[in-house]
């Protein structure tokens, strides 16, 4: 767990110098949560909006520590019980408002029966600035929340709210159709096409994703939309060259029917030239989404960029075959 800087050991006079320095309430993760533990730690206090998945489907970005990020210590009854282990002496004017926490915690184990909550604590990250630990210490030590409430918002970056939703953006991997279908043939161009969802939920517009994060009072929007050059690019699974001068949709020509022009050793503008028999060649397309983010609640990109998004959707198994054994040769 991220602990209170070697400030607040002093600051307390020997009072809780003790307890921290054997160690935080409960078990954590050292000087500053791991992407993962952060992501786990944010999904308590962020709410996310729009395009939203379970997240792990594209790559995921590292979630940078925050200054300061609440971390829950128990219910109603084990953190009542440990605060008063550990601060049980503490008195009026004890920093960071611990007297006031101890002496809720006393009054909690006395209820009957004993509310439902949850205690949380705030350790500060020392590899924070001084300036967002300073921030971080307006705040209490301890706070408890009845269901469905949350802590007091702490100073987290909007760069981490972008990279949270980011891990959560739901894009879907286009639908491939190709011509021929189901098939192939030697020296003859399979021709691919690719769709996403034909309208976003989130942004009602064709072509773009949209999650916004909210914490506290602050927000921020994060986009995707096809990437502006090579946003669809083609890839044979099997003995075949691909070719991805393709659009943003796949080939440029009308879904699903190849050109006039297609013929023997015609390579496809969007798709893959097969060069030898196979009983279970595959294509797949991948595109490639370019992501902004911004403050606030936006309708359009962001000004910040993030790493693009690729997705990438591929055909069942078909068999390419020779010309002339189809044709009975």
């Amino acid at each position: 767990m991220i602990r209170r800087s070697v400030v607040t050991v002093f600051v307390l006079a020997g009072l809780l110098a003790p307890c921290w320095l054997a160690g935080p309430v409960s078990a954590g993760s050292g000087v500053g949560c791991t992407g993962n533990t952060c992501s786990v730690l944010l999904s308590s206090l962020i709410t996310l909006k729009g395009d939203v998945g379970n997240g792990g489907v594209h790559v995921q970005l590292p979630v940078t520590p925050p200054p300061c990020l609440w971390q829950p210590i128990g219910d109603t009854t084990t953190g009542s019980t440990l605060i008063i282990q550990q601060f049980g002496s503490a008195v009026p004017g004890t920093p960071f408002g611990v007297f006031r926490s101890v002496q809720q915690a006393r009054t909690l184990l006395k209820a009957k029966p004993v509310p439902p909550g949850t205690w949380w604590q705030l350790p500060v990250n020392p590899a924070a600035s001084k300036a967002a630990q300073r921030q971080c210490y307006t705040l209490p030590l301890f706070d408890f929340t009845v269901p469905g409430q949350a802590p007091p918002t702490p100073p987290v970056p909007l760069q981490t709210l972008a990279d949270y939703a980011y891990n959560h953006m739901a894009i879907p991997a286009p639908t491939l159709t190709v011509n021929p279908a189901g098939r192939g043939y030697v020296n003859l161009a399979t021709y691919v096409w690719g769709q996403t969802r034909p309208v976003s939920p989130a942004t009602g517009r064709p072509g773009s994703y949209e999650v916004t994060a909210t914490l506290g009072g602050e927000s921020v929007s994060v986009w995707a939309q096809p990437a502006a050059k090579g946003a669809f690019s083609v890839t044979a699974n099997g003995p075949g060259t691909p070719y991805s001068a393709c659009g943003p949709d796949g080939s440029r020509y009308r879904v699903g029917h190849a050109p006039a022009s297609a013929g023997a050793g015609t390579p496809p503008d969007c798709g893959v030239l097969w060069q030898a028999p196979v009983a279970g060649a595959s294509v797949s397309a991948t595109v490639t989404w370019s992501v902004t983010w911004g403050a606030g609640v936006r309708q359009g990109p962001g000004p910040n960029l993030l790493p693009p998004i690729q997705m990438t959707g591929r055909t069942p198994p078909f068999p390419v075959a020779e010309i002339q054994s189809i044709n009975g040769g």
